[in-house]
């Protein structure tokens, strides 16, 4: 039995033994927020009221909140990144996500920084609105892709002939913005 006394070594003691010997300064000390390292709010984030999510990012907790599912403005630079990975997902994988964990983490990656540079009164809505703008690109890309080929199902291998002439010009990507846009200006709840 472990003994806490009036000093915190007691504590340390006991989070080297949670990790492998090896204690953890950064859950104590509150300052290790990069991916991966981050372990909860400090003492002062508790009482200022900034709470932070598991990778240490403020504004992005949800819990009990609605006001999320909203479509707000993105960058163009985001809209371009999510509509380059819906190309990559239907070129090399048939219209799915893949399982290459690299490329996975690298659009996620730049979701996040761009997430934490936005103002906090958008910051939980920005992620919700480029995840719809995915669904949105993709749904379009399926039904055009089922018109050219309607035996065509996801994960199977498309024709490059179809997927060129689909992602020609800009007419799906703009014709998704703009659908989104326009849900989003209705007020419409949009679930995925």
């Amino acid at each position: 039995m472990m003994r806490i006394g009036n000093n915190s070594q007691g504590i340390w003691q006991l989070f080297s033994r949670m990790n492998g010997g090896k204690a953890n300064t950064t859950m104590l000390s509150g300052s290790g927020a990069s991916k991966g390292n981050y372990c909860g709010n400090t003492i002062d984030d508790l009482r200022s009221g900034h709470f932070k999510n598991s990778y240490g990012v403020e504004g992005m907790g949800i819990t009990g909140r609605t006001d999320w599912k909203r479509i707000v403005n993105v960058s163009e630079e985001m809209k371009q990144h999510v509509y380059e990975d819906v190309k990559k997902g239907f070129y090399k994988y048939g219209g799915m996500s893949g399982d290459n964990t690299a490329e996975t983490d690298a659009y996620y990656d730049k979701i996040h920084s761009y997430v934490k540079s936005l103002d906090l009164s958008t910051r939980r809505a920005a992620p919700w609105t480029l995840s719809q703008l995915h669904l949105e690109i993709s749904g379009r890309v399926t039904q055009a892709v089922k018109e050219k080929d309607p035996t065509w199902t996801a994960g199977k291998p498309i024709s490059h002939e179809i997927l060129d002439e689909i992602f020609a010009g800009d007419a799906i990507y703009q014709d998704s913005v703009n659908a989104l846009y326009s849900k989003g200006s209705k007020g419409l709840d949009i679930q995925i």
